[in-house]
């Protein structure tokens, strides 16, 4: 089982394919920052902490994707009194993990192969919702600072504590980055936006949600790194389009590009999620126009 890596007295974090934040709130008492995917995910963390000899009161949820949230349902059916924090606009999707594939299908039903735990966590309540202007949360003898950092996903946040920053997915790490290709985003822009104001924070170091512990001398390389995904996704998915070309197209197209497949209906679909939001970006930027043809919606390069 992994360990609770301590960053300064009260800020740890469980290092894995998810890093998921701890910090001390009390005495003998903790605060999760995201749960992980699964049940087991939410086990490891609550083990973690009691070898440490700290109890979970709660969790801070930085956003509603389903490896940050799967955790939760398991911790609040076997801690008393356990509380769930999260984003407003995130907690809709926490509580009711149904509308996330749904709207991976066009708002339809569904089906089956998406309705698994990498899409669809178990539910949870959501105790408390955290308000777009709030920018400040108290939980026992801790302030956490807030930051929004959308982009991502509708409304994901950012978490302080004594100079550490759970970034959540605003930055992923080099080798994430790699091994997927493209950045996953719900709006590319406000991603890039977000990947700015993450690397001003005045912190010392930051945990992000896949990729490993950067500090103070890294983020800047590791940002650029971000940037660059960005700009080459665009400029792919702008280069797929063509003369005109449908979103399936554009997701075959890049997928080549980069040498990847899809393995899964699950992974195919936020893939192609997240291809749909570069070309909504690219829409805006007016890099490419969509006309309905009758074979359905074309994208097409601007000359």
């Amino acid at each position: 089982m992994s360990e609770l890596q301590f960053l300064t007295n009260r800020a740890a974090y469980l290092p894995g394919t998810n890093n998921l934040g701890v910090v001390v709130v009390g005495d003998g008492t903790a605060v999760a920052i995201d749960t992980g995917i699964d049940k087991e995910a939410g086990r490891l963390l609550r083990r973690a902490c009691e070898a440490a000899k700290l109890q979970l009161v709660a969790a801070i949820s930085t956003h509603h994707h389903a490896d940050h949230v799967g955790g939760n349902d398991y911790l609040v059916r076997n801690i008393k009194d356990f509380r769930v924090y999260a984003p407003r606009r995130e907690a809709p999707f926490i509580e009711d993990p149904y509308l996330e594939p749904s709207y991976l299908s066009y708002g339809a039903s569904p089906i089956a192969p998406l309705r698994n735990k990498f899409v669809m966590a178990s539910p949870s309540p959501v105790h408390e919702r955290i308000e777009a202007t709030q920018s400040t949360l108290t939980i026992g003898a801790v302030e956490f600072a807030l930051f929004p950092m959308p982009g991502h996903s509708l409304a994901q946040i950012a978490v302080v504590v004594e100079g550490i920053c759970y970034a959540a997915d605003s930055f992923f790490g080099g080798a994430v980055l790699a091994k997927y290709g493209v950045p996953y985003a719900h709006d590319v822009n406000a991603q890039i936006t977000s990947l700015t104001q993450v690397g001003q924070l005045d912190v010392a170091q930051w945990v992000p949600g896949h990729g490993v512990l950067t500090g103070r001398d890294a983020i800047a390389e590791t940002l650029a790194i971000n940037h660059q995904a960005i700009a080459t996704s665009k400029t792919m998915v702008t280069a797929a389009c063509g003369s005109g070309a449908s979103l399936q197209h554009v997701v075959a197209t890049v997928q080549r590009e980069l040498g990847v497949t899809s393995s899964a209906m699950a992974q195919y679909a936020v893939f192609a999620s997240g291809i749909s939001a570069y070309l909504s970006a690219l829409h805006t930027d007016g890099v490419v126009t969509v006309e309905l043809g009758a074979d359905g919606p074309l994208w097409r390069a601007v000359a």
